[in-house]
């Protein structure tokens, strides 16, 4: 059997798999058994994602082609739970960050997509960023107060325009060093972030929906960018509704960090938070210390979850 070699997934296309392997790109395909340990695992609607690290076999007939024989295993990994394919999707492996990326309008601010990002980057391994892009455009009093609200719950903050250029350096030096995956809903602007760090790279930038308020889909799959400067971005198509995976009900309150300094002072343990008695966070939220939206969110997250549970979500 021919040796192994190392290499990195940038990204996917149904079954075949662009890598990097030592100093040139390979098409690969996956080994049979790769394929059925992953199922024995536990069923994923995409086996490999970007920033996996693989093992391949480079086929004796070509170097630019190639098979997978193993993922290694994973030190990172940003999920959501798949509806059409009914299974958990992995978005990005083996990053460092997640950046949230969103607008003070066109599309609307969505904190509550903010949370939920917060809660699977955190549970996977990653550190939430939230960005405000289009900085242009007038920004509301209480979008401002939201992003101050994350600030001090420990949150990295900034806010660019990818269209003045406002920012884009301060966003650059952030990610710097890392491998960053950035999540939003189409028309945030990702691309035109990603055009404005690095114009070489001309990826098509779509056109909103005046009836709708959001944007089209201009990425159609995950991938990998390795831009010069030391800039590993992965770049994701617009999430609409970001669906939590692999995260119980109970662990979510972990990852709300303005429930930290409540939460142990709750009189039966462990707490929910959702309607037990003599609970320090429900406390906290009528006392305003804790914001009522983020609450709600929370609790959005929790039944979510449970539904999930009765149904038995895989």
């Amino acid at each position: 059997m021919s040796s192994t070699l190392p290499a990195e997934v940038l990204y996917g296309i149904n079954t075949i798999y662009c890598v990097r392997c030592e100093d040139r790109l390979m098409q690969c395909r996956i080994k049979g058994k790769v394929l059925g340990r992953q199922k024995r695992e536990g069923r994923s609607y995409n086996p490999i994602a970007p920033g996996d690290r693989v093992a391949v076999i480079p086929d004796p007939l070509s170097t630019r082609e190639g098979l997978i024989v193993e993922v290694l295993e994973r030190k990172s990994s940003l999920t959501r739970w798949n509806k059409k394919g009914r299974a958990t999707q992995v978005l990005a492996a083996n990053a460092d960050l997640a950046v949230c990326v969103s607008s003070p309008g066109s599309p609307p601010f969505r904190p509550r997509f903010i949370d939920r990002l917060a809660v699977a980057a955190e549970a996977g391994g990653l550190e939430p960023v939230v960005v405000l892009n289009k900085a242009d455009l007038p920004c509301p009093s209480e979008i401002r107060e939201r992003l101050e609200h994350y600030k001090r719950m420990g949150y990295r903050v900034l806010t660019c325009s990818a269209r003045s250029g406002e920012g884009i350096v301060a966003l650059r030096e952030a990610l710097q060093g890392k491998t960053a995956v950035l999540v939003g809903q189409s028309g945030v602007g990702k691309s035109s972030i990603l055009n404005s760090m690095s114009p070489a790279l001309q990826l098509k930038v779509g056109e909103l929906s005046q009836k709708h308020d959001r944007g089209s889909h201009t990425t159609n799959y995950s991938s990998l960018l390795l831009i010069e400067g030391d800039l590993r971005i992965i770049d994701t198509p617009g999430v609409r509704e970001l669906e939590l995976a692999e995260i119980l009900p109970e662990e979510v309150g972990f990852h709300f960090r303005d429930f930290t300094p409540h939460s142990s002072g709750c009189e039966f343990q462990p707490c929910l938070h959702a309607g037990e008695p003599g609970c320090a966070v429900v406390r906290a939220v009528e006392r305003g210390e804790i914001h009522a939206d983020r609450y709600e969110s929370y609790l959005r997250i929790v039944r979510e979850l449970q539904d999930s549970e009765r149904q038995g979500r895989g």
